[in-house]
């Protein structure tokens, strides 16, 4: 009988081959598919382990991601203007602002595996894992449509403009957005926004000049 790890191994390499239907490929604990629109992203989550009275326990769950070409874009340049190196559209991650919005509680929880004490051996509970591995293709098919959902044609963007307090953040993402739709009255606003958001930021006037050069007519 398998130990909690080599279950957690054996439940993430199913949960990799539910994905493939839906165009995600990768290996170990991540996996992509690049659209027109950017990079979609699934991820397992970070693993955390817990005891209570002596008996391990561990947590994991599904994150994803939805990266923007356009996004992808400025964040090389201005990885560039600071030295780095440039990130692939496959590595790519963020704006990481609305990714889980509106997903309740029954798909954004870890899940628990924990070990069986009835054997000295100490394998994962099998009750666990059959819930784990019942749950696997409901979640897998919400994080892959959202995911892939984030990157249609303005999806992302009108998520980011319904946000009614939108946070320093938010506004950069929406000027980055808007940009790629060329110069008009929302960019406008949305520059003001973004410039007065944080007038701390020295590095503001720079990113404007930036975005304002890519926002040619289209």
């Amino acid at each position: 009988m398998d130990g909690p790890d080599s279950a957690l191994r054996r439940l993430t390499r199913e949960a990799g081959k539910l994905l493939r239907p839906y165009g995600f490929h990768g290996t170990d604990a991540a996996w992509t598919q690049i659209t027109t629109g950017g990079v979609a992203t699934i991820r397992r989550t970070r693993i955390q382990r817990s005891w209570t009275d002596g008996q391990q326990a561990i947590g994991f769950g599904l994150e994803l991601g939805a990266t923007p070409t356009a996004w992808w874009i400025y964040r090389n340049w201005r990885d560039t203007v600071r030295g780095l190196p440039p990130t692939t559209l496959e590595q790519a991650t963020g704006p990481a602002l609305i990714d889980d919005r509106g997903m309740g509680e029954e798909l954004t929880g870890l899940w628990s595996l924990r070990v069986d004490p009835a054997h000295r051996s100490r394998p994962a509970l099998q009750a666990d894992v059959d819930a784990i591995r019942a749950d696997l293709p409901v979640r897998v098919h919400a994080y892959a449509r959202r995911a892939l959902r984030l990157l249609e044609p303005d999806a992302y963007l009108d998520e980011l403009l319904a946000d009614p307090n939108p946070q320093p953040a938010t506004l950069e993402a929406i000027v980055v957005l808007l940009a790629d739709h060329g110069p008009g009255p929302r960019l406008d606003d949305a520059v003001n926004r973004f410039r007065f958001a944080d007038p701390d930021d020295c590095g503001a006037d720079s990113v404007i000049a930036y975005l304002r050069g890519r926002a040619v007519p289209v």
